[in-house]
């Protein structure tokens, strides 16, 4: 937008008259022929004049505004002749564009929680590492105790309810009568319901003082960061459990190669979520592993492990139950506890479910029948719409477990471990390690372990045949994955640790390390004859 004057001469009355206007062109809000209109309304001229002063305003408009375009253009040209300051230009459309974000963006507070995670990625990376280490160790250490206490009382409940009931049926139809004895047995569950009320209260209440304890602690010591932290002890050294593994460094691809890591591991699932006590000179430190895990938690380089569950979304059976001990064998800092992860997870679990029965409802008028005939109580529908189907996965959080940041719970029926009908590519589990390794490659997860026979324990029916079979299939599986997703999410390497049950045969184990070299395109060195 630039300034000039419009000149409009004109004869009234035999008297040469001169109209002066400032304008600012192009025009703003308003058109040349309403401009002309409010000029002759303004300035009392002759209707007949209108006519000819709107053909000179837009002529002279036009004019105007096409040498102003046009001197703009020599001037860039001219520019570009001599020569543009690159540093320059950039700091002038920076400053300009930060500008406008700051007038124009909605302004957000930062949340406690994101200040909390910048803050303890800042310290975690500095001398205080060792001190914040073994403040999490002094805590973990806290709450096990509670947990031993805990067990220990239950047992002892256990023993003396058994003896009871024990010597209770003895009696039947001399002391005691059907009646008192459904009784006793009420009142044992009512006992133990309120011994395991009273500990759950109790470690509630330590998990969340830690918890709040530790983050003023945190916050104070970043306060005071100037004064000077205790160094690291670079002599600590402790002695890890021994793992049977095999690794190898492979290259994806045709054309674009990419390198990974791949590792076959012999061990139990959940040793990589539990934490080994390590003391070196009388002293329990924290292990390892911690540290690693500790310095990656905000980072770009999370590490995963899948766990083959059931289709329910709880923590009471199986290896979800063990799962669960070991989580609260420590309070996690940084997220909620894993009963409230899967209590926020429940709501998006139904409008999945909902959503998968309007599908089939409106694809089938059959299921529409038979959905409508049929009569459940609501109970039992909540239930249903609180299950999973076989290939879905839910992730949780977590930052107190050895060595895994994000652990995807995914669902398998026992179709994965039946020796009669084998799987196939397109199985449901199979897909399911496909979309967790999606999700991997969108969200930075760059170490995952998933169970390399779908199985986190051996049976006595599982022969070396099936073992191998198995093996060949998710290997050939989890490449075809790896190769299809890099093309889309960049280049960077990836660690896949395939884990195997620590059962497993040391010769069945050597024959699957052999399977993967021969399936995968192992990275050789060059060696130059002179």
């Amino acid at each position: 937008m630039f300034k000039t004057e419009f000149v409009y001469e004109f004869v009234v009355a035999q008297q040469q008259c001169t109209l002066r206007v400032p304008l600012s062109l192009p025009l703003q809000g308003q058109t040349i022929g309403e401009l002309a209109s409010r000029l002759t309304s303004m300035h009392k001229l002759p209707c007949y004049l209108q006519t000819d002063l709107l053909q000179k305003l837009k002529s002279f408009t036009e004019h105007e505004i096409r040498q102003f375009e046009d001197a703009e253009g020599e001037a860039a040209l001219e520019r570009l002749r001599n020569g543009v300051e690159e540093g320059a230009l950039v700091a002038e459309w920076t400053n300009a564009y930060s500008q406008e974000v700051i007038e124009c963006a909605k302004q957000e507070s930062i949340s406690n929680d994101v200040m909390f995670s910048e803050i303890y990625h800042c310290l975690i990376h500095s001398p205080a590492l060792e001190a914040l280490l073994n403040l999490e160790h002094t805590y973990a250490i806290a709450v096990s105790d509670v947990i031993a206490r805990r067990d220990q009382d239950l047992l002892h409940l256990e023993q003396r309810q058994e003896s009871e009931m024990e010597e209770a049926v003895k009696r039947l139809g001399e002391t005691y009568t059907d009646e008192q004895i459904n009784l006793l047995a009420q009142r044992h569950f009512e006992n133990t319901q309120m011994i395991e009320s009273k500990w759950a209260s109790e470690l509630s209440t330590l998990r969340d003082t830690q918890k709040r304890e530790y983050r003023d602690w945190v916050m104070d010591l970043h306060e005071d960061s100037e004064e000077a932290v205790p160094k690291l002890n670079d002599s600590l050294t402790a002695e890890q459990s021994p793992r049977r593994e095999e690794s190898f460094t492979v290259h994806l691809g045709a054309q674009l190669k990419t390198m990974h890591n791949l590792r076959l591991v012999s061990a139990d699932v959940l040793s990589f979520c539990r934490h080994k006590t390590h003391v070196i000179e009388g002293v329990t430190v924290p292990q390892p592993q911690r540290l690693q895990t500790a310095i990656s938690l905000y980072s770009n380089s999370l590490c995963g492990l899948i766990l083959l569950v059931d289709n329910r979304l709880n923590s009471y059976t199986g290896i979800k139950r063990d799962f669960a001990g070991v989580c609260e064998q420590s309070t996690d800092f940084h997220f909620p506890d894993l009963e409230l992860q899967f209590q926020s997870m429940e709501e998006s679990v139904m409008r999945g479910n909902e959503k998968r029965a309007q599908q089939r409802l409106t694809s089938s008028t059959e299921d529409a029948d038979s959905l409508q005939s049929g009569a459940s109580s609501g109970s039992e529908r909540d239930d249903r719409a609180l299950r999973l189907n076989p290939g879905d996965f839910y992730t949780s959080r977590h930052s107190n477990l050895s060595e895994a940041h994000v652990v995807f719970h995914l669902v398998a029926d026992d179709s994965v471990r039946s020796l009669v009908s084998d799987i196939s590519s397109r199985h449901p589990v199979i897909m399911g390690i496909r979309n967790v390794l999606k999700a991997c490659f969108r969200y930075d997860v760059h170490t995952l372990t998933l169970p390399l026979l779908l199985v986190h324990e051996m049976s006595e029916e599982m022969t070396i045949p099936w073992c191998m079979k198995r093996a060949e299939l998710v290997l050939k599986c989890v490449k075809g994955f790896m190769m299809e997703l890099a093309t889309y999410s960049g280049q960077g390497s990836r660690t896949v640790q395939f884990l195997v049950p620590n059962t497993l045969s040391a010769d069945t184990f050597a024959s699957i390390s052999a399977m993967v070299s021969s399936i995968f395109r192992m990275s050789n060195p060059v060696i130059a004859k002179s």
